[in-house]
């Protein structure tokens, strides 16, 4: 008689690559709207994307101008070309968007994301301005393609080269970053205690341009805490 073996668990899938939440091209150059943040408990992310290559000089003295101070000198410092272009669209773009969530003039918010200073690790991205609840944020860039998430809650997004169509393994790194991003930050600012703890999180492949696959992962229980 052969011997019973115990069956092998089913694998835990990800989200299908073919089920994308939409995401809204970001105009850099268009009046200031409140993009409708999701409230609590919503079980999706605010998603943009934008293009580098379709960013021209208007959409550069636009995100240029909403730069904070010490963004302005570094833009300032860069040689103008692609480079500066780029610092100032993607860092201005952010800016934009948590403005016209906060309320506020983008060069007066509060863009908490570098390293904490007490333990040099990176702590949840939160936006903040003086009477508004601060939102959390996350981006990645890939090629030409960048990708913006506003969130309630700590929120991941990634983005990777697609080799063709329904590419499995772009869909997978994709995954993959947005995880480890919202993993990283998923300690509350200023807690320094180490990694949080994401058990209760919606994982979403995005709707993007050609040539690209991007996820976004976004806690569903309170920022920092395990669920």
């Amino acid at each position: 008689m052969r011997e019973a073996r115990p069956l092998p668990l089913p694998m835990r899938l990800g989200p299908s690559p073919d089920r994308r939440v939409p995401a809204s091209a970001l105009d850099l150059t268009a009046p200031a709207e409140r993009p409708g943040l999701p409230a609590e408990g919503a079980e999706r992310a605010g998603l943009w994307t934008l293009l580098l290559t379709e960013q021209g000089p208007a959409a550069e003295a636009a995100g240029a101008a909403a730069l904070a101070a010490a963004e302005r000198g570094v833009y300032a410092g860069l040689e103008p070309g692609p480079i500066r272009r780029r610092f100032a669209v993607v860092r201005g773009g952010l800016r934009l968007l948590v403005s016209a969530r906060l309320g506020c003039p983008p060069d007066r918010i509060a863009v908490l994301d570098g390293a904490c200073p007490l333990c040099a690790r990176p702590h949840d991205s939160v936006a903040a301005a003086s009477g508004a609840a601060p939102v959390h944020f996350s981006w990645d860039r890939c090629g030409d393609l960048v990708v913006y998430a506003l969130s309630a809650t700590t929120v991941g997004a990634g983005v990777s080269p697609l080799a063709g169509r329904g590419d499995p393994d772009a869909a997978a790194a994709a995954r993959r970053t947005a995880r480890l991003t919202a993993g990283d930050r998923a300690v509350m600012r200023g807690g320094c205690t180490g990694p949080g703890i994401i058990a209760d999180r919606s994982v979403d492949m995005v709707a993007v341009p050609h040539g690209y696959a991007a996820a976004v992962v976004r806690h569903t229980g309170a920022a920092g805490q395990p669920s």
